[in-house]
């Protein structure tokens, strides 16, 4: 139902003023409709403009990119050998390459008690004996007649006894000491002593026989009233690098693996982690471990004191030398074949069992003491991985003296050359069996950066040796650390240059002319600003750039135009060509000092169409006002077409009353006529 309409209008007058009054209006509307079509062909207008917009601003984003120093500032760093060292690299560093050779990694400080039977083994078993109670003097009694001292010795399943009986009058300080030090029975196993303290005097009994462990312990007893004996306190302390020192109270029959706890629970622990170990050998498997949280010297753990029988020895941090009795000349190459290439050598396995290996240098001519250092130093670490312990050894020839000295950085207990099997020996300038001497093995990282020797406390993080580079170590050996420029960014933004173009391109052809199969002009056709553009996008691949090089244009980079007007990128010739010519690629983009680069002159191009204020801007704005005019236009036609309708129905309404009135005053007359007639 139409507005306006009145559903009785016309029943008065039998006239069909309703539909009269709806062709009327549907005429007025169909007018007003036509400013609805003009709205949606600038909206579309307005859309197809918006798209071209988003397209200029994205290739916009891609040329303000490539005119950025940042985007030349990446870097990428590849190593020769990732299992040796790699590194990660700062935008900006230098390119080129640097050749890194690790002799030794930073490795953490540790100790590895004596062997037990379990890690509930005792970890300090009392050999020393004291007793509680104290005395004025060595006259007093401490065993009144018929009371006893008993002390064990030895295991306590199966101990040596000996008992002490008190005498007649008493048994004094001094008759206790004679009776276990005058009795070689006794005496052999254990001694008496006194010490003072603020108490006074005190007895003291401990083992004889230096034996640690169970098989030393030594346990004392008194029958009732004899003065009770306990094991003396006993701590483990130790210093990290120069921290202050670390004390522990080490109680007597403590289990080894309450002993770890203990350390690992110490709110003042200085950074050492205690393990206990099965190492599946032996009798006694089960071992303590103290190992340094963090590598390097500067975290060298140093025992001060440790419980008796525990047994702690330094394990990482304690290598063996051996130098060389002649000197080795290099007036003439040393030569190496079959002759003089072998070196028969030992080394100790965790059993303390020699293993005996035989290494093989590499035959040749060597004119430098660097060279026939390093080919002895990788036939020793060869055999060694192959038949031994892996040990690192570390070789050098004293530039002074001549001399060459042979060094490993492991646990071994000792290493020997043995001459005889060794046909290198006298060449290499050693005599007949030396034996390298304990030393101590530095905790440190050392390599050799182009040539200059570094030392670091650790593998990870070292970043002050090659500004920009932080290097990784995994292992010794040669790695060449490269840094390049990274083109990813360059070559990304560039390809999807090209897309976009491409895109935008087709776009506008497909919307800027008369659609023959629509019959109807395409969404660009009427716009000025698209007709612009398009000669806009193909002067500017062609534009050219004073880089003073032989790069001057897009097209040098492996960007082709092709007949269509569409673009393509060959990825393989821009590659090609950043290898070959980076600096001018960059010049090309970035500009000189005397020549603004293709970057910033895209970058304005399309900024001058894209932006707020640019000409396609400029023409979306101008078509939502008019969008926002014939809408508001629309809206007031309707308005003035639904008050016209509103009136005209009124009036109808009116008119079919009197309509209506008229109609009925003729058929009153019209009756009362046929009556008279009658």
């Amino acid at each position: 139902m139409a507005i306006g309409t009145i559903t009785s209008l016309g029943l008065g007058s039998d006239l069909d003023l309703q539909s009269l009054l709806d062709t009327q209006r549907e005429a007025d509307e169909t007018i007003a409709g036509l400013a609805l079509d003009d709205i949606e062909e600038l909206q579309a207008e307005e859309e197809a403009l918006s798209s071209v917009q988003s397209q200029l601003l994205s290739m916009k984003s891609s040329a303000l990119n490539l005119s950025l120093s940042s985007t030349y500032l990446y870097r990428n760093v590849t190593s020769s050998s990732d299992d040796i060292a790699t590194a990660t690299v700062l935008d900006g560093t230098d390119i080129g390459s640097h050749t890194v050779n690790v002799s030794r990694l930073a490795s953490a400080s540790s100790f590895i008690s004596d062997g037990f039977a379990s890690e509930t083994a005792t970890a300090y078993v009392p050999t020393t004996r004291q007793s509680t109670d104290s005395y004025g003097a060595v006259t007093d009694t401490v065993l009144e007649e018929g009371e006893t001292l008993t002390i064990n010795y030895g295991n306590e399943e199966d101990p040596l006894t000996f008992t002490i009986t008190g005498t007649a009058g008493g048994t004094t300080v001094d008759d206790l000491l004679s009776a276990v030090n005058d009795d070689p029975t006794i005496s052999q196993y254990v001694t008496a002593s006194t010490y003072t303290d603020d108490d006074g005097i005190h007895i003291q009994i401990e083992s004889a026989t230096g034996t640690a462990g169970e098989d030393g312990r030594v346990d004392v007893e008194g029958s009732e009233g004899v003065t009770s004996f306990t094991a003396p306190k006993e701590e483990l302390s130790f210093t990290v690098g120069d921290g202050e020192i670390f004390t522990l109270s080490v109680p007597a029959e403590i289990s080894l693996k309450s002993l770890a706890e203990r350390i690992n629970d110490a709110d003042d622990n200085p950074g050492v982690t205690a393990t206990v170990i099965y190492t599946g050998t032996g009798e006694n498997p089960y071992q303590l471990i103290l190992e340094a949280d963090d590598t390097g010297e500067d975290n060298r753990i140093n025992i001060i004191s440790q419980p008796d029988g525990l047994g702690l020895n330094e394990s990482n941090g304690e290598g063996y030398t051996m130098t060389g009795d002649n000197a080795i000349s290099f007036a003439a190459a040393v030569t190496i074949d079959n002759t003089n290439n072998t070196i028969s050598f030992e080394e100790v396995d965790e059993n303390g069992q020699a293993v005996s290996l035989t290494a093989e240098i590499d035959a040749g001519d060597y004119e430098t003491a660097e060279a026939l250092a390093e080919a002895v130093e990788n036939a020793l670490e060869n055999a060694s991985k192959e038949d031994g312990n892996n040990a690192d050894y570390q070789v050098e020839i004293d530039a002074d003296t001549g001399l060459m000295s042979i060094s490993e950085a492991g646990t071994l207990e000792s290493v020997t050359l043995e001459n005889a099997g060794s046909t290198a020996a006298g060449t290499l300038g050693f005599a007949a069996n030396q034996t390298i001497t304990p030393r101590e093995a530095s905790l440190n990282a050392m390599l050799t950066v182009d040539g200059i020797t570094y030392q670091r406390q650790k593998n990870t993080g070292i970043d002050d040796i090659v500004e920009g580079l932080s290097l990784k170590l995994y292992a010794t050996g040669s790695s060449t650390m490269t840094v390049e420029n990274d083109t990813e960014d360059i070559v990304t933004e560039l390809t999807s240059l090209v897309e976009t173009y491409n895109t935008l391109l087709t776009e506008i052809n497909e919307n800027d002319d008369y659609d023959e199969d629509e019959e109807a002009w395409g969404t660009l056709a009427r716009s000025s600003t698209i007709r612009t553009l398009k000669q806009t996008l193909q002067d500017l691949i062609t534009t050219t750039v004073d880089t003073n090089g032989s790069i001057s244009s897009l097209l040098d980079i492996g960007i082709e135009v092709n007949r269509d007007g569409s673009i393509t990128l060959d990825e393989d010739a821009l590659n090609e060509t950043l290898n070959n010519s980076y600096d001018e690629v960059v010049a090309l983009f970035k500009g000189t000092d005397d020549a603004e680069g293709l970057g910033d002159t895209l970058n304005d191009s399309f900024g001058s169409y894209a932006l707020s204020g640019g000409f396609l801007q400029d023409e979306i704005d101008t078509i939502e006002d008019k969008v926002n005019r014939l809408g508001e236009d629309y809206e007031e036609d309707m308005e003035r077409i639904e008050k016209k309708y509103e009136i005209m129905a009124a009036e109808y309404t009116q008119l079919d009353s009197y309509l209506s009135e008229i109609t009925n005053t003729q058929n009153y007359i019209k009756t009362m006529t046929s009556s008279s007639d009658e």
